[in-house]
């Protein structure tokens, strides 16, 4: 484990206001943050989840103590980065995911404070804007819903898109994708409940290019990274993969808790994006930082957009301020009684805790989970990066026992609370018996080309009897033969999207199928030359790879197959909360297309 400590003191720095001014760090020296005993809880964290690795940092804001002024940062690095058995440093990469909402946020607030901006416009940007006015390709499902949905809105998840996780494509340009839109179903009326939707992210990465001629990544690098000294911080893939710096994600590999299996844990190599392809996912979670330059990040946020320390403006204060205030209700009850309901503002929540208001987010991407929190009353916030997929129930116990402590609070044992939480969810998630199936429609009849107008092509090949030339290819797949139960009548869809790379659909009963989005990097692995392990004799496809990762087999919707009529299209309605609601909303009624979250009509026989 290596720990590192940072004082910082305005009175003793004279630089340039205009100077690029990263932090020093002087040798390290004992720990006043981040203690022996938490030293030691954060790192039976890390031996007790069988966890990879964490970047932890405190940040505090110096008033009236011994230190004088300025500030007091500390990092502490645990476990493992790479496969390679490199350890974390304050200086290792970590997808920070949604944590980047924050940063799209404070962009959106630039624009909103640009005076030059508005005068060539003719009108000022306004947190109302009506995204319609600023965005041509801006079409939702519902008319009235696309007419009034303001940039407050978006950034508040209260449009109600919901998720639509599935439909991100790794190839193509923002724009397109933003003109799709209108083949997304929403799950409530617009500013009816909280529904999360890291495609209004998404979309508004799109106003730089729009506005200013100029990509929202380096907008970002230009306004916020630059300024901060947040050298490492990037958005492109190939950049950090050049340097060696980021971290591997860790995935529970083959996990399917239905059928009683953990899983195991496997380093995701190559990154989940490839170069390019993070495009789509840079306005809602694509930044690649370290402890080191979110800690300076951090330190602004507590100064209310100043440098920490030469005090200038980076983000105006009144765009600080705005993004912090609730417009909309996420949790309106509390999760623990220490915890108030929870409002959230733009790119962050806003609760309280044992009487103390937090600021934060979440992030989680795949094999990373993040979360950077805040205490502008008390002067101090906290950052933990974990390179492993389930790392949730590592970091919670971490932010909090490291927030008990600052405030002088008795500790709360937050590891047994996420056990209990965990094993709830192993009980809850054991399959019940598969019943007497009625027969349906014949399995071949169900094959073919479907298509939904923002998820793209959905192909199904019957794995018992497929015989065309496509299918038989798609079968071949080692990933495909691990899959499939050869009990089970099972289809396999390729599905190459960001999050997906195949749909199995396994026979539940009548016309109806248990559907599961799987994720592998297999592929991309043979591809790129990382694969490991024997060669089956089948050729490029028949490489059983021993370092791949396979997911999602325990993420668990419904699908049912609709046969086509002299009056109708038939094709696959998917639901079960296949399009990623949040929270309750009103159920879809009519028939089984109408009632369809997710609808692929076909196109080919």
């Amino acid at each position: 484990m290596w720990h590192w400590l940072l004082h910082l003191s305005l009175g003793l720095i004279s630089l340039a206001a205009a100077a690029q001014l990263p932090f020093t760090l002087p040798p390290p020296t004992k720990n006043v943050l981040l203690t022996p005993s938490l030293d030691t809880f954060i790192s039976s964290q890390l031996t007790f989840w069988n966890s990879s690795g964490l970047s932890v940092a405190v940040v505090q804001k110096n008033k009236n103590s011994a230190l004088g002024s300025g500030w007091t940062i500390e990092f502490g690095s645990y476990g493992q980065a790479r496969s390679d058995g490199s350890p974390v440093t304050p200086d290792t990469l970590f997808a920070i995911a949604s944590d980047s909402k924050l940063f799209l946020a404070m962009g959106v607030g630039l624009l909103i404070s640009n005076d030059s901006l508005a005068a060539q416009r003719g009108r000022a940007l306004r947190w109302d804007t009506r995204i319609g006015s600023v965005l041509p390709e801006w079409e939702l499902m519902d008319e009235e819903m696309e007419r009034g949905v303001t940039i407050q809105d978006m950034l508040s998840h209260r449009t109600g898109i919901p998720g639509h996780l599935y439909a991100y494509p790794t190839e193509g340009q923002v724009a397109e994708m933003i003109s799709k839109f209108r083949y997304f179903r929403p799950s409530a009326a617009l500013r009816e409940q909280y529904q999360y939707s890291n495609w209004m992210y998404t979309a508004l990465s799109h106003l730089q290019p729009t506005l200013l001629n100029q990509s929202f990544e380096s907008y970002i690098a230009q306004h916020i990274f630059m300024p901060l000294g947040m050298n490492a911080s990037t958005y492109s893939v190939a950049e950090v993969e050049a340097r060696g710096t980021l971290a591997h994600g860790h995935h529970w590999s083959m996990k399917d808790l239905q059928v009683g299996r953990n899983g195991t844990r496997t380093a995701t190599v190559p990154y989940f994006q490839r170069p390019g392809e993070e495009r789509f996912w840079a306005g809602a979670a694509g930044i690649l930082s370290s402890a080191r330059d979110l800690s300076r990040w951090l330190a602004m946020l507590l100064n209310n957009g100043r440098h920490p320390e030469t005090n200038e403006t980076i983000i105006p204060e009144s765009v600080v301020e705005h993004t912090t205030l609730g417009s909309v209700v996420l949790l309106p009850k509390a999760e623990f009684p220490e915890t108030s309901p929870k409002v959230y503002g733009c790119g962050q929540s806003r609760f309280s805790y044992r009487g103390h208001e937090i600021l934060e987010h979440g992030g989680s991407n795949p094999g990373f989970k993040t979360i950077v929190s805040r205490l502008p009353e008390d002067d101090f916030g906290v950052i933990v990066l974990s390179n492993d997929d389930t790392g949730v129930r590592v970091m919670e116990p971490v932010k909090f026992a490291i927030i008990d402590k600052m405030l002088g609070l008795e500790p709360i044992d937050w590891r047994a609370r996420y056990i209990e939480a965990d094993v709830k969810a192993r009980r809850e998630a054991v399959k019940p018996p598969r019943p007497r199936p009625v027969a349906p429609t014949q399995f071949e009849a169900m094959e073919g080309v479907f298509e939904n107008g923002a998820y793209g092509i959905l192909a199904p090949c019957f794995v018992s009897t497929s015989s065309s030339q496509r299918c038989i290819s798609v079968l071949a797949d080692p990933v495909v033969r691990r899959i499939v139960d050869p009990n089970i009548p099972t289809f396999i869809a390729p599905f190459k999207r960001t999050f997906a790379t195949h749909v199995r659909l396994e026979h539940w009963q009548g016309n109806v199928f248990n559907a599961s989005v799987v994720w592998s990097n297999g592929d991309v692995r043979r591809k790129e030359g990382y694969a490991t392990g024997m060669d089956t004799g089948m050729g490029s496809t028949g490489l059983e790879d021993t370092g791949d990762v396979v997911v999602g087999l325990d993420n668990h919707f419904e699908a049912e197959w609709v046969p086509s009529s002299a009056d109708r299209v038939g094709g696959w309605a998917f639901r079960g909360d296949f399009w990623g609601k949040f929270g309750e909303v009103r159920e879809l009624e009519g028939s089984v297309e109408e009632k369809a979250e997710v609808w692929f009509a076909r196109v080919e026989a």
